[in-house]
Order: structure tokens, then C-alpha cells, then sequence
């Protein structure tokens, strides 16, 4: 169920999330923290996170997987492929109430397509009736984020699992690289998203990827490329045509 989700989250999100709930009294405040600058294992991509945060390592991932309040994705952290990045000692004392990235690369090429929102939405609604957690999904839209302005998809997605494992609400960014997809989401507890959402997006404004996807063409660039080289070659033709001809007449 936990790597069906993962290679899921490559394609998308989908159906209406509910409204956010009413926050705590005691609930987390976000604060102006200074930020450190964030590489990943495989140095793809890199961007600024608040001083503090770590990579979760994979023994830390299955200590903390004991517990049934930890969130699932936090059962799992493979640097190379699947990770969680965040206030890893706050989660060993049993707080989850602060934000954390978790990020999923695959090995693949993947471009923006047209039904990328239809894809999305169909997609999670099959998790969703296939497994005991239920994902909800709104605001799925291109955007171009960071420092290169790469267009990507973002979401913000509710995952409610079965008690007592909390429920999240998340900024999903899912982003094309050179030889890669990429897919960012910054998760905290519902009842404080729309606090944290700015500075999810502060942090997305410095991402920066190693190496960028060639923009992908439109179906009229893909026509005119070889019209266009049609027609090239066409006046190359007629030139040789009259140069040999006349070259001919002269001779005569």
C-alpha cells in the first residue's frame, strides 16, 4: 500500500478537500525562522528549509514507525528515492504539530500534459477506494516556482487515514526535471495549513534544480517544424534548379 501511494503521488491528486478546520488555541505559529540551504542525496535539486531540519534516516524512519501515531509517511526514509526532511528530534518526543517536506524522485522522464488535472483527480479517487486511507485534493493548477521559474503542478491535498494515525494537509508540487520527476509536499496538521501555506511557498520560491527540462513542444510548434523545414528545402530546390539551368542555357 505505502509504495503504491509513492509512485501515485508521481502522477498526482484528485477530488474536492473539505474545508479546513477551525485552528487550536495551542496550535503551532509560524515563525520568521532563518533557514539553512537543503541539498538532497542525489543532488537534484536544493532550496532553503528552516534551521533545524534534517534528513530522516531509514533506521530513525522504522524506530519511529512503532508508534501509531506516527504519521505513515514517515514510516519510510530512503535518501536516495523517498525521504522526509523536518524537525526530527520533535517527532522522537511524539510532536508532529510542526511542518516537514517528504519528497519522491523517480528515475523517468515525465512532461506536463493537457489532462494532467483530469489524470490527477482520477488517480487519487482509485487510492482513495482501494486503500483505508481517503485523499482529497483541490486548487490543482500549473504554476512556475523557484529560482529557473520551471513550470510545475501544485495541489493541496487532505490525507485522513483510520485512527489514531493524524490526518494531513499538504502543498503537493510535482515538478518536471531534466531525467526526472520530482514531487515536493510540505505537510502539517489541517487545522494550521492556512498559516503555514505562505511560508511553504517562501521556502518553493528558492528551489532550484540541477539540471532543467527542456520545455516540452506544442502540437502547432510540432507542425511548423516541419513545414517550416519543408519549405527550406523547397527554395533550396528551386535555386539549384534555375543555377543548373541557366548554367545549361549559357553553354548552348
Amino acid at each position: 500500500m505505502f509504495l503504491r501511494c509513492l509512485a501515485i503521488a508521481a502522477l498526482g491528486v484528485g477530488v474536492a478537500a473539505q474545508a479546513p478546520d477551525a485552528p487550536s488555541p495551542d496550535a503551532q505559529e509560524p515563525a520568521a525562522a532563518t533557514t539553512q540551504r537543503f541539498r538532497n542525496h542525489n543532488q537534484t535539486f536544493e532550496l532553503d528549509l528552516p534551521v533545524g531540519w534534517r534528513l530522516l534516516t531509514p533506521n530513525e524512519a522504522s524506530q519511529l514507525g512503532d508508534s501509531p501515531a506516527t504519521p505513515m509517511l514517515l514510516h519510510q526514509s530512503l535518501p536516495r528515492t523517498n525521504f522526509a526532511v523536518g524537525p526530527v528530534e520533535q517527532w522522537f518526543a511524539g510532536d508532529f504539530s510542526a511542518p516537514w517536506l517528504y519528497a519522491v524522485e523517480f528515475d523517468e522522464a515525465w512532461y506536463i500534459d493537457e489532462d494532467y488535472a483530469d489524470n490527477i483527480t482520477a488517480r487519487w479517487r482509485e487510492e482513495s477506494e482501494r486503500g483505508d486511507t481517503r485523499y482529497e485534493v483541490e486548487e490543482i493548477r500549473r504554476q512556475r516556482l523557484g529560482t529557473q521559474q520551471v513550470e510545475c503542478v501544485t495541489a493541496v491535498r487532505l490525507s485522513t487515514p483510520p485512527a489514531p494515525r493524524p490526518a494531513l494537509r499538504s502543498l503537493d508540487v510535482y515538478a518536471p526535471t531534466a531525467n526526472q520527476k520530482v514531487v515536493l509536499s510540505f505537510a502539517c496538521p489541517p487545522d494550521v495549513f492556512e498559516r503555514w501555506q505562505p511560508e511553504f511557498r517562501r521556502w518553493l520560491a528558492t528551489l532550484t534544480f540541477a539540471r532543467v527540462a527542456k520545455e516540452q513542444e506544442s502540437l502547432s510548434d510540432r507542425l511548423w517544424t516541419p513545414i517550416l523545414t519543408g519549405g527550406l528545402v523547397g527554395i533550396v530546390l528551386i535555386v539549384l534548379y534555375r543555377h543548373t539551368r541557366g548554367r545549361r542555357q549559357s553553354a548552348r
